[in-house]
């Protein structure tokens, strides 16, 4: 299969016609520079309110607003999802011919762990605290560090502010899981993300084929700019291949942490235990 990665030097130098046009514009390219304060400055609120929400967690959870606090935040979540297509709407959808609203269904991992997200903490579903709590800390993660999707748009633009929540807030929605309502990772329940993910996998792939110039999941090349994938053959098979094996050795990192924090928790607990019976 002919790999459909759009080269930089065959793109048009405006992209649309709203390309450099106001706050839900596309942006300009290099507004957004890897590790600068305004790619730090998200990722330092995350921690931030994870620490806080871990520090208040048992006011968070006795308190007559929790369920409402999560109301918000899954109403933040699902404005955040369908804020990426009501700006397509009025900003259309990228570049020329190469790209039309087929090119932007929700067939990306990020957008459906968003959703779940919503549904997870306004129902408080298990199984969806299963598949996110291993793909929002694993890849979900990966896409913070390197967000080549956003290379074109800095602080002044909308796109800026949909992708970071887009993409903090179900990871931060994870934790409070875990904090507030005692969810807990569970290694046996590791079939349901990689099941997720192959479903996923297979839809892309389909609309790699049949759509022109599509690019679902990355398959069939990278975002401009570097990303985490970019050590990945823009061939689809060979992508979705070494994807695999990448996101399983992410998977089993994820358990090793989780592991030695649960086995130093445990320990911590142990000797406190045997100080007070010594005493």
């Amino acid at each position: 299969m002919i790999s459909n990665r759009i080269k930089e030097k065959d793109m048009p130098e405006v992209w649309s016609e709203f390309y450099r046009e106001g706050f839900f514009g596309y942006g300009e390219k290099g507004d957004f520079q890897y590790f600068s304060f305004w790619h730090i400055l998200p990722i330092l609120i995350l921690i931030a309110g994870i620490i806080l929400t871990y520090i208040f967690r048992e006011k968070i959870a006795n308190s007559k607003h929790e369920k409402t606090f999560r109301f918000i935040l899954g109403c933040v979540m699902l404005l955040a999802e369908f804020g990426f297509f009501w700006r397509l709407l009025y900003v259309g959808p990228g570049t020329t011919k190469l790209h039309t609203m087929m090119h932007k269904l929700p067939i990306q991992v990020c957008e459906w762990t968003c959703i779940f997200a919503v549904l997870m903490v306004l129902t408080e579903n298990k199984h969806l605290f299963d598949i996110d709590v291993t793909v929002c800390l694993t890849l979900g993660v990966s896409a913070l560090i390197l967000p080549a999707v956003i290379l074109d748009s800095g602080p002044k633009y909308f796109r800026y502010y949909q992708f970071w929540l887009e993409h903090i807030v179900p990871i931060y929605a994870v934790f409070y899981m875990m904090f507030v309502k005692g969810f807990r990772y569970d290694i046996k329940k590791i079939y349901k993300p990689i099941i997720f993910l192959f479903i996923l996998a297979g839809f892309s792939m389909l609309a790699n084929y049949y759509i022109p110039e599509a690019n679902y999941m990355y398959l069939q090349g990278d975002a401009l700019g570097e990303a985490i994938t970019s050590i990945i053959p823009s061939n689809q098979f060979a992508r979705f291949a070494l994807f695999t094996a990448i996101t399983l050795l992410l998977f089993g990192i994820e358990f090793l942490i989780f592991f030695l924090v649960r086995y130093f928790k445990k320990k911590k607990e142990s000797d406190s235990e045997r100080l007070m019976e010594n005493n």
